[in-house]
């Protein structure tokens, strides 16, 4: 959690979220974990596969296509750019940030906002912080040590875990 400073009659002194990420995870380790659930495919073939698919799917992208992986979602790119008076005038220039976006497949997966809020418990990221290190026990930057000891005890779990 973290505490609005900014000086508006409405938000200022209000408590808002913002979640931790514990780690990020590489191609290496998306392999490794997916391996070890009980595919008949050894990491290497996975990490193989992963990289195929990250570089074909940045070739689809740059040909204008639209990637859509079922039961996950689609990945496509988006352009914001400033306005020109007329068509002869707008330029490349005119564009000033080019994204990828990522649209969740909410029919196989129900990767809605509401289904996630459903399924993600939150912890309060002070209560794993120890007293003693220094730090207000905000959490606002994930920094600290967790009170278990355990550098990968999870933040967000999901319930039953």
């Amino acid at each position: 959690m973290y505490q609005n400073t900014v000086n508006n009659e409405k938000t200022l002194g209000k408590f808002y979220a913002r979640l931790v990420h514990t780690e990020t995870l590489g191609l290496e380790a998306l392999a490794e974990h997916i391996a070890h659930h009980g595919t008949v495919y050894t990491e290497d073939v996975v990490l193989g596969v992963l990289k195929k698919f990250s570089s074909c799917l940045l070739e689809m992208l740059y040909d204008s296509k639209k990637v859509k992986v079922d039961g996950l979602g689609t990945f496509y790119l988006s352009a914001a750019s400033t306005g020109a008076d007329s068509v002869d005038e707008f330029s490349a220039d005119n564009i000033k940030r080019i994204r990828v976006r990522f649209l969740p497949e909410q029919v196989k997966q129900k990767l809605s906002s509401t289904r996630l809020r459903s399924e993600v418990s939150l912890l309060n990221i002070a209560n794993l912080t120890e007293v003693g290190d220094g730090g207000s026990g905000s959490g606002g930057s994930g920094s600290g040590s967790n009170s278990g000891g355990d550098d990968n005890e999870p933040v967000v779990e999901k319930p039953g875990d």
